[in-house]
């Protein structure tokens, strides 16, 4: 009869994901983890079969945590604004999840990518703001959703490094001159808008402003 787990898989599991959070999960690797539950290495394996297996489960609550972190973006107008903000400043609160989860090679290391196919519940309801809003066909809303994450991740890589690179305020600017740009980008390829419109369309625009909580 093997022998009875001293520690359960939820306490293994909970040591190895703060060892993240403080580390990274590179540093999660048996005798650490041990040490976070002071013991040995050897009961992580009366539970699990591998260190894989751990890490996995471990990625399971840096997932749900990242989907906390977002619950309530759809309170806010512009949403999908509040999202890009967000993104920087869980890079800025967290920089091992946000490693983990978005800058991790896998077989598909695109941050986009695995958005779309892990975070569908924020995924499909932004891209429907995004076309409502801006009047954006689904690939022209999915094209700028993708822009604004590519765009959030890069100021994010900088903020990990250090935290005082960029203010609320200089991020909301950042993120809104890039989606004005995309979007008229698309509407003067596709003949929706003219010249003259769009001017008038860029200039209007309120880039410093930050997403507003709605009433």
């Amino acid at each position: 009869m093997p022998p009875k787990p001293k520690y359960t898989k939820e306490e293994i599991v909970g040591a190895a994901y703060e060892l993240t959070r403080k580390k990274g999960i590179d540093a999660v690797v048996a005798r650490e983890v041990g040490k976070r539950l002071n013991t040995s290495s050897s009961p992580i394996f009366t539970v699990w079969s591998s260190m894989d297996e751990l890490k996995e489960e471990v990625r399971k609550l840096a997932k749900q945590k990242y989907q906390q972190y977002m619950s309530d973006i759809f309170d806010y107008f512009p949403s999908f604004k509040e999202f890009g903000m967000r993104c920087v400043s869980f890079a800025s609160e967290e920089p091992y999840l946000f490693r983990l989860l978005f800058l991790t090679k896998g077989e598909e290391h695109s941050p986009y990518i695995r958005f779309k196919q892990e975070f569908e519940s924020i995924f499909i309801p932004l891209v429907e703001e995004i076309r409502n809003e801006f009047e954006l066909s689904q690939s022209d809303a999915e094209d700028l959703l993708n822009q604004m994450i590519i765009f959030a991740n890069g100021i994010a890589a900088f903020v990990i490094t250090d935290t005082e690179s960029f203010s609320k305020e200089a991020v909301s600017c950042h993120l809104s001159r890039v989606c004005i740009g995309v979007v008229l980008a698309d509407k003067l390829r596709d003949g929706s808008i003219d010249f003259e419109s769009a001017k008038e369309m860029a200039s209007s625009a309120i880039v410093e402003a930050v997403p507003k909580k709605k009433m």
